[in-house]
């Protein structure tokens, strides 16, 4: 009897699960389907609280999408310009977030400075898809060479399969390292930012940082990060006048 009760509510316990999972995502439609209601309407301040509250339970290309053209729309660049990079990185082929934010930067006047052809290749695909795609190679590699092959002609065709994945998996392997270069890059979303001399808020200012500037924070000291900028300017930047792409 005890074991038929203990099954019972085993059983009961996982339906419970899965009502509560499946009440989960239709209430995640809800709220997705009520954000893009709230932008159509011209709501922007209602449609980013939407957005950013379904933002808890996980982001996505669509969502930061969606979050970026909501800030654009409300005039705020910096997290606009935040939300199209953080899209981007999850898919980096998406033609309408890349053509915004080309957009949204040229008229704020954030321009920068054109992509050489190694920059452009590991822009081709993101961290996770390079990641995945030198660990197929790599695997491919030595399964090619440790296939059992006898005849001279198997022999060759295994050399060459072998170095193409092998080639492959150097290049994903260059994409990876590419796109770590840049994993922890933020972008200014204070309108006021300011660059510092040192790490304090009484320290003299070397002037203002746009919003929506990409920086590279080094060092940490206190409330402050120095970083560096796309022009190559740096300086002390408070931790709240910036947040980063990538979310730990």
């Amino acid at each position: 009897m005890r074991i038929n009760d203990r099954r019972f509510i085993g059983v009961f316990v996982c339906l419970l699960l899965l009502a509560r999972i499946g009440w989960a995502g239709d209430n995640r439609q809800t709220l997705f389907q009520e954000a893009g209601q709230a932008y159509s309407s011209g709501d922007y301040a209602v449609a980013i609280e939407k957005y950013e509250g379904l933002r808890a339970d996980g982001g996505s290309a669509a969502l930061f999408y969606n979050l970026a053209n909501s800030y654009a729309q409300s005039g705020q660049s910096g997290r606009a310009i935040l939300n199209y990079e953080r899209a981007l990185r999850l898919e980096p082929g998406d033609s309408d977030a890349r053509g915004n934010l080309e957009l949204l930067r040229r008229e704020k006047g954030l321009f920068q400075t054109e992509k050489n052809l190694q920059q452009q290749f590991v822009g081709l695909l993101g961290m996770n898809q390079w990641t995945g795609l030198a660990a197929v190679g790599f695997v491919l590699f030595w399964l090619v060479l440790l296939l059992p092959m006898t005849s001279t002609m198997k022999r060759a065709s295994r050399y060459l399969l072998a170095g193409i994945f092998l080639l492959l998996t150097c290049a994903a392997g260059y994409g990876v390292y590419g796109q770590y270069q840049h994993w922890y890059e933020g972008v200014v979303v204070s309108p006021d930012a300011r660059l510092r001399v040192s790490p304090f808020s009484s320290a003299a200012s070397i002037g203002t940082i746009q919003e929506g500037r990409l920086v590279h924070p080094g060092k940490a000291h206190g409330d402050f990060f120095l970083v560096e900028d796309e022009t190559g300017r740096s300086g002390w930047l408070e931790s709240s006048a910036f947040e980063p792409i990538c979310e730990e």
